[in-house]
Order: structure tokens, then C-alpha cells, then sequence
């Protein structure tokens, strides 16, 4: 468990806190009241290759907000989370409980790192039904070492009191008893605090998605090389050709350029002789001349060219753009497109 000295009286010492940020209505009124307390707000947004969290939005927000704010990253300790939860999955492969204890404990350090004295969130009790009752909260709690020390001002009424509004170091009459799944609440304070800079409510991250989740199980079975070239699951078409290879095409133009801005070293990028139409990936080490032309055949098959002879097609690894290979395109047939996509 955190503890803090408690031998600083407010008059004293204006307190810090460290809030979540993710640019969403509840974690930016959360921000404002929090620093409307008289408390120095330091503003943290994980950034996670898959999340439903804006994190432009969440800039703005603390911005309009006029608070510190920084950008923590998400790695591989967030995919070990994600394959064994200690809590359980939500409705896909969205380990909220587990999840949230992860970036909390990141931010109790930040905490500790800048002298602060508590840590605050946006959530409120019973929004979200896998980590926002009240079972949840106190995992959540608990498992941060937070004890005492994690504030959720839009729902605080509703919970025991903190060591922070215990210690005088806040005015608990000033926080909030919100609950429930509607925010006509949140968005009627937003007009009165002239808050305008945040994201509309999401359906959550896409491991909620079952389509998605397909890819990470995909991605755990059979390996990935770093957490980086995770950040592309989210983006085209997947297909599975067999345990040591995968291709990924792109639906168009953003994507095709995400998709080899994020491709590991040892990919193979293909496109089009005319550059147009999408842009393959294939993942896999040293590829056979059979591999490299039936990922041209799916390239192909995407193509304003599906209907016609089959094509020839250009390559080259991730790490070297000017070695540029051709080869032919190998038509895949419509079973073998049903049963490697992912």
C-alpha cells in the first residue's frame, strides 16, 4: 500500500495529483474539479495500439483545462494482461479489471515520482458492468496498492471517504454522487465549466470486438516479434496462410501507408506495377517463391484486376524499399480465402 506523509496541513502545501486522461467527457470534468479543488493536476494518457481513447482529444482537453499532462505508453507487459487476466474477459478479450489495475499502478509511480498525493480517475460507479461496479472498484483499488489514495470525484459521494479528503486536503462536499449509465449529468456540468474539447462516448476498446479478438488469439498462438507491429491489427484484412506466415491488405489509402509505416523490419511490403489499389504485408521469415505468390494472388484478388489474368507484382523487405523483386500472382481460390481469414 502508498502512504504518504500526513504532517503537510493544505495551508501548507498545495497538493498533487495525478489524473487519467483519455480525452473522454467523464476522466476531463473529473480533471476540472479536481483542479477547481486548488490541487496541482498532472494529466496522464496511456497510449495503448488498440484502445478506444483519443489521445488528440485528450491534448485538447487538458489544454482547455490548463493542466500538466503526459504520454505513457503501453508495451508488453499490457499484452501479458491481455493473454492471462487475473480477473477475466469482458464480452470479447477486454480484460477491464486487469487492465485498469495496470495503468493505475503505472500512475501510482508517476505519483510517487512527483511527491503527489493521490491518484484520480473519470469513472463512476455502475457505468461500465465488468469494471465499474462496485466489486471492481475496490479490486481496481486494491490491486494498485492505491488503498486510500485513488479518488473517483464524479462518484466519491457514493464511496468511503480518501485519506486525501480525510487529511483536509480536498473538500469532499465539493465532489459528486453520480452512478448509473446515463451522463445527462456530465454533459449538463460540461456546459456550466464551458468544457467543449472531448471525445463522444465509445463502445470501448476493440478487444471487445469478437472479430478482432479473433486476430490477438491469431497473434498469441502464433507469435509476434514486438509490441509495435501489434498496432496493425487494427487496420485491413487478415489472413492466416499457415503457422509461419500472415498477410495483411489494406482497404485503402490511409491504411495502406499505416500498414507499412508499422511493418516490422523483416516484412515483405507488395503492391501493384501502377501503385494503385491496396498494399500487402506478409509476415513470415524468408518466404518461398509459393508464399510470395499467393500473398501477390490475394493482392491481386483485391484489386481492380481480380477478374483478370494474373498479374505481376512488385516487392521488397520493410528494410530496404530500393530492392524491388517482381513475381507472378497465384490466384487464390474463394475456400482458401474463407479459411485463412482471420
Amino acid at each position: 500500500m502508498i502512504t504518504q506523509s500526513t504532517n503537510n496541513p493544505v495551508t501548507h502545501k498545495k497538493p498533487k495529483a495525478v489524473g487519467l486522461i483519455s480525452g473522454g467527457l467523464d476522466s476531463t470534468l473529473a480533471a476540472q474539479i479536481v483542479k477547481d479543488l486548488g490541487v496541482d493536476v498532472y494529466g496522464v494518457y496511456f497510449s495503448m495500439p488498440w484502445g478506444c481513447c483519443d489521445k488528440t482529444k485528450a491534448i485538447e482537453a487538458a489544454q482547455q483545462i490548463g493542466i500538466k499532462f503526459i504520454v505513457l505508453h503501453l508495451d508488453e507487459r499490457y499484452l501479458e494482461i491481455v493473454k492471462k487476466p487475473k480477473y477475466g474477459y469482458g464480452s470479447g478479450l477486454n480484460p477491464c479489471v486487469d487492465c485498469r489495475i495496470h495503468m493505475f499502478s503505472r500512475a501510482a509511480q508517476y505519483m510517487q515520482h512527483i511527491g503527489g498525493d493521490f491518484v484520480f480517475t473519470g469513472e463512476v460507479l455502475g457505468q461500465r458492468p465488468m469494471s465499474q461496479m462496485r466489486k471492481s472498484l475496490q479490486w481496481i483499488e486494491e490491486g494498485t496498492g492505491l488503498q486510500g489514495r485513488l479518488l473517483r470525484p464524479l462518484c466519491a459521494k457514493h464511496l468511503e471517504p480518501t485519506i486525501p479528503e480525510q487529511e483536509g486536503l480536498i473538500d469532499r462536499s465539493k465532489l459528486l454522487d453520480l452512478s448509473g449509465r446515463s451522463r445527462k449529468e456530465q454533459y449538463r456540468l460540461a456546459g456550466e465549466f464551458h468544457i467543449t474539447q472531448f471525445s463522444p462516448p465509445a463502445g470501448g476498446c476493440l478487444l471487445t470486438d469478437h472479430n478482432f479478438a479473433r486476430r490477438i488469439k491469431d497473434t498469441f498462438q502464433y507469435g509476434y516479434r514486438n509490441f509495435r507491429e501489434t498496432t496493425a491489427l487494427k487496420w485491413g484484412r487478415h489472413f492466416r496462410i499457415n503457422e509461419s506466415f500472415k498477410l495483411i491488405i489494406g482497404r485503402d489509402e490511409e491504411e495502406n501507408e499505416s500498414l507499412i509505416r508499422y511493418a516490422h523490419q523483416d516484412d515483405i511490403i507488395m503492391q501493384l506495377m501502377d501503385n494503385l489499389g491496396p498494399t500487402v504485408i506478409l509476415k513470415g521469415d524468408q518466404p518461398s517463391t509459393e508464399i510470395l505468390s499467393l500473398a501477390a494472388g490475394f493482392l491481386q484478388i483485391f484489386s481492380r484486376y481480380k477478374t483478370e489474368e494474373p498479374q505481376m507484382v512488385k516487392y521488397w523487405p520493410s528494410h530496404n524499399k530500393n530492392h524491388i523483386q517482381y513475381i507472378q500472382a497465384s490466384m487464390p481460390s474463394t475456400q482458401q480465402m474463407e479459411q485463412m481469414h482471420i
